[in-house]
């Protein structure tokens, strides 16, 4: 093994939780941190009430270098004064307004659709969601597509059809869009392509760092949220958070902003864990009934909660990931009672998953109808009176 190798390589903590559940918020049943009672962040973060013993979120704090951390960290606090500038503060209600922009009616479901490979026509469906992260040149940060045609024909998609843009992704894509000198330009051209609907980078609210780097990146979230839907894009407020504070944030935010009819949230990681996706729901459920516009959720994930949260929101649609990826394995769904089972599908040799990713999006469509007591309609309310 080579000296550079990473068993050689100094750590970078200087420990790790070994439980990460501990670091849940729980509001109900754990008391607060003793170190939050006189941070000068308290307002704004509320405190912590977690399992593990923690004396404040600098315990997070557990850097090696703290000068080479890029957590926003008030033990490095030339990066925490940077970021902070960088975003105008850290308080949400210090965003600017953008005009109310309509997405086209939105379905039920929208398949995910990741790249061309084994297609050779459009989907049918009536909407489809590509990652926001194809739509710009990753050398140049310029436009992909100089119009909607070439989007249309570069994807195989009819040219009625509704397109999501999905924001959702890991750290890298949505850094880059964050960094892009042209960002505005992109956006701006996403507007002219006729994009539907985009939802905002989901940017991470880690549970074991420091608080203002969740603040951070909330702030993150709202600024792009603006950013889009000011250049005329109808743009879904993406809605991570770790704290019951963090949830009274995004409500106070969207009760200020009566412009922000759609919002997503993206179950496909921690927050869809057994043990911590009914907290979630409970949230989201919590806010949909406290903000005084109806909205649409954008959601990823979640499969076994789309009833209550149906329930609670004006208009739902699930941005689904599984017909795509299992029609390119060559495997077909098939309900069997109340359960959804993949069987193999064997194509011949170059023949296209056209019939077959059809096919999944019926069986996909049905599966979440049934799900939701099949008595959704073809297009949400809120939909229908934009």
């Amino acid at each position: 093994m080579s000296k550079s190798s990473s068993r050689n390589r100094p750590p970078v903590e200087r420990f790790q939780f070994p439980n990460s559940r501990k670091l849940w918020h729980d509001g109900s049943a754990l008391t607060k941190s003793l170190g939050c009672q006189q941070c000068s962040f308290q307002e704004v973060c509320g405190g912590l009430q977690v399992e593990a013993s923690v004396f404040d979120c600098l315990t997070y704090c557990r850097c090696t270098n703290q000068n080479s951390c890029d957590n926003v960290c008030p033990r490095n606090m030339l990066h925490l004064v940077a970021r902070s500038q960088e975003v105008g503060g850290l308080d949400l209600m210090r965003v600017q307004a953008a005009p109310a922009v309509s997405s086209r009616p939105l379905p039920l479901i929208a398949p995910m659709i990741y790249h061309m490979s084994a297609r050779g026509r459009a989907p049918k469906a009536e909407a489809v969601a590509l990652s926001l992260y194809q739509m710009f040149d990753k050398k140049s940060g310029l436009p992909r597509f100089g119009s909607r045609s070439a989007l249309l024909a570069h994807f195989q998609l009819a040219d009625n059809t509704v397109i999501i843009l999905n924001g959702t992704d890991h750290d890298p894509p949505l850094e880059r869009w964050w960094k892009l000198e042209h960002r505005v330009a992109v956006t701006s051209n996403l507007a002219r392509l006729g994009i539907d609907l985009v939802t905002t980078p989901n940017y991470s609210l880690f549970d074991d760092v420091p608080r203002p780097d969740n603040f951070y990146n909330m702030k993150r979230i709202a600024l792009i949220w603006s950013e889009m839907q000011r250049e005329g894009l109808p743009c879904a407020l993406h809605l991570n958070a770790r704290t019951d504070r963090d949830w009274e944030r995004w409500t106070e935010f969207l009760n200020a902003h009566p412009e922000i009819t759609y919002v997503a949230f993206e179950f496909a990681t921690g927050a869809g864990a057994r043990s911590r996706i009914k907290w979630h729901v409970a949230q989201l459920s919590a806010l949909a009934g406290a903000v005084k516009q109806p909205l649409h959720l954008m959601v990823r994930g979640g499969f076994g909660e789309f009833a209550p949260l149906r329930k609670a929101f004006a208009g739902l649609t699930v941005i689904e990931t599984n017909a795509f990826m299992k029609s390119q394995k060559r495997r077909r769904a098939v309900i069997r009672g109340e359960r959804l089972t993949w069987e193999p599908a064997l194509t011949a040799t170059g023949a296209t998953i056209d019939d077959l990713f059809d096919e999944n999006i019926r069986t996909m469509l049905e599966h979440v109808g049934n799900e939701i007591g099949g008595h959704e309609p073809p297009l949400s309310a809120l939909s229908k009176s934009a």
